[in-house]
């Protein structure tokens, strides 16, 4: 709390104030404390000055009474706390919403109906979990039908091809050494193209691992990247104090040395002003001078940790080679294919028709292969690829999928944000990459603000605010999207500095400023302030460590000059 500058000076009462006087003695108590001679009276002469005196003793105790309860011969009695060396933090607390910052909608493969369905809204699923199973019947239909037909195709093509051999049985031996070689290549071409599928099985599972290891490492080198970045800040805030106090008391070291080589009792007026000028400067610079160093330290550490992180490379598991051999034999077969086709001409089917043969039965196989491999996926369902929680169940709403349908929307809760607004003022404030404590009811979590947007637009009671996303850190199964959830940030912090209550801060038209009492009198101390909190503030310059500091609420005529008493109470 601050209170604005009074310069008012207290009223002192006038010489002709009426005092109001209380006393228990009666006239008639009065003349008997006056010794009197028995059977006489005194006169009136003597008894009215008697009165007087008593009356006046009487009005000079109660004003010295009245004057020692107000404090006015010692001065007032002033609450006070001492400045100290403390930490002050600054926290923004803020309000948001839990989001996920994974949302993945799932897709029917096939037509068919749903026999089974598992995906409930709100309903929290681990990756492998089936959610939709299908009734594959119809599938298993066209899939035999599709068979038979291939079945079909590929026996009359084999047929035409059995009776055109037997027309080549009468070809010259070099027909046959041709047909029997072409066979071969085809049989290896086969082998190798089983071979080249494992391998590019395996390949891309290689590649799928060597891109999450590339992730994790990038993760890695972002967060090294963020350190150092923040120890480099430090070595650039430590220098900054190292030059300026060494361009600025160039040579005030020795002085300051030099008085503190000299007994506290023996020092001269402009010594103590020397020590209590320079030593918090040189303290500082000393702390500048090792904060420096060791964040220089911590910066080689984290840099080497960086240079060390290997760069990922993909084991293609010789599916490039097989490939190769792959391409290479097959155009040697499909060479000599034609060779024994050129043969053949003469005593069977033409080259054309007998590649006519092979077009048709690829044809079939093609046309069978769509039915099978709907089948197969028919029978696996739809399966969770991550955990999270049933955002939306489309399948539900329906017992029959569509191929290409939405059944259901999972949001991810292993990769989760709360979404706040900032307002406008506290922009400058507010830093990515600054750490946060996230309440949701019982539990706590940390979080670190990753993004803040770069335009403040109306909020719902039409407030301009500006968007920004705190991402969860170590998230667990009690996470509830959608929930409303509290982030606690500390924007800026002072450690080892000079602080004081912020009830103490008064604010003038000049600036900041508190009251000391110094010697028994109130003195008026501007003061230049850095982090404060609710209920601290850290004073930059105008205060040293122990000075007495007024804090007092109660007594709002405080002023520059004015006689007081400290009632010193502990900082909190």
């Amino acid at each position: 709390m601050k209170r604005k500058k009074n310069n008012n000076q207290p009223d002192i009462p006038s010489t002709d104030t009426e005092f109001p006087v209380e006393t228990d003695l009666s006239d008639t108590d009065v003349l008997s404390a006056v010794p009197a001679p028995p059977k006489k009276k005194l006169p009136g002469w003597v008894i009215i000055p008697v009165i007087g005196v008593l009356i006046l003793a009487f009005l000079g105790l109660s004003f010295l009474t009245s004057g020692q309860s107000s404090g006015t011969d010692a001065g007032t009695a002033l609450a006070t706390v001492r400045a100290s060396r403390g930490t002050v933090s600054e926290e923004y607390n803020s309000t948001g919403t839990i989001e996920s910052e994974n949302t993945k909608t799932y897709y029917s493969p096939v037509t068919a109906p749903i026999s089974q369905c598992n995906a409930v809204v709100g309903q929290a699923v681990r990756e492998g979990d089936l959610l939709v199973s299908f009734d594959t019947s119809t599938l298993e239909r066209d899939n035999q039908q599709a068979q038979l037909t291939l079945q079909s195709s590929l026996n009359a093509s084999r047929a035409t091809k059995a009776q055109n051999a037997k027309a080549a049985e009468a070809a010259s031996a070099a027909a046959s050494q041709a047909a029997a070689q072409a066979n071969a290549l085809e049989n290896e071409v086969n082998t190798l193209a089983s071979q080249v599928a494992q391998a590019k099985a395996q390949y891309e599972a290689n590649a799928k691992a060597a891109e999450a290891q590339t992730q994790e490492n990038a993760a890695r080198r972002q967060e090294l990247e963020n350190e150092i970045s923040v120890q480099q800040q430090i070595i650039d805030s430590s220098q900054n104090i190292i030059d300026s106090t060494e361009t600025g008391y160039a040579g005030k070291r020795a002085d300051l040395d030099a008085a503190l080589n000299i007994p506290e009792a023996e020092r001269t007026e402009e010594q103590k002003k020397t020590i209590s000028d320079l030593e918090p400067v040189f303290q500082a610079y000393d702390e500048a001078v090792a904060a420096r160093s060791q964040a220089q330290t911590k910066v080689s550490a984290l840099q080497g940790e960086l240079s060390k992180l290997p760069d990922i490379s993909v084991d293609d598991a010789g599916y490039t080679e097989l490939k190769a051999q792959y391409d290479a034999k097959y155009a040697e077969w499909q060479a000599a294919v034609q060779a024994a086709g050129s043969v053949s001409a003469d005593t069977g089917m033409t080259a054309e028709e007998l590649k006519g043969l092979d077009i048709s039965d690829n044809l079939a196989e093609l046309a069978a292969l769509t039915p099978e491999e709907l089948l197969q996926k028919g029978r696996e369902g739809v399966k969770a690829d991550m955990n999270g929680v049933i955002a939306s169940a489309e399948a539900a709403q329906s017992g029959t999928a569509a191929q290409g349908g939405a059944l259901f929307t999972i949001a991810s809760t292993d990769n989760v944000r709360v979404k706040i607004e900032i307002s406008p003022d506290d922009y400058a404030k507010v830093k990515t990459g600054t750490t946060a404590v996230i309440t949701m009811g019982e539990s706590t979590y940390e979080g670190t603000l990753t993004a803040i947007d770069r335009i403040a637009l109306p909020n719902a009671q039409g407030n301009s605010v500006i968007g920004a996303q705190v991402h969860i850190n170590n998230p667990d199964g009690n996470i509830c999207i959608g929930a409303s959830a509290k982030v606690r940030m500390t924007i800026a912090e002072a450690k080892d500095v000079i602080v004081i209550p912020t009830e103490a801060v008064n604010a003038s038209s000049d600036g900041d400023f508190v009251y000391v009492i110094e010697d028994g009198i109130v003195r008026e101390r501007p003061v230049e302030l850095g982090v404060m909190s609710a209920t601290q503030a850290e004073v930059v310059n105008g205060l040293s460590d122990g000075d007495l500091v007024v804090n007092d609420l109660t007594n709002l005529d405080i002023h520059e000059g004015m006689r007081a008493v400290a009632q010193e109470t502990e900082s909190e």
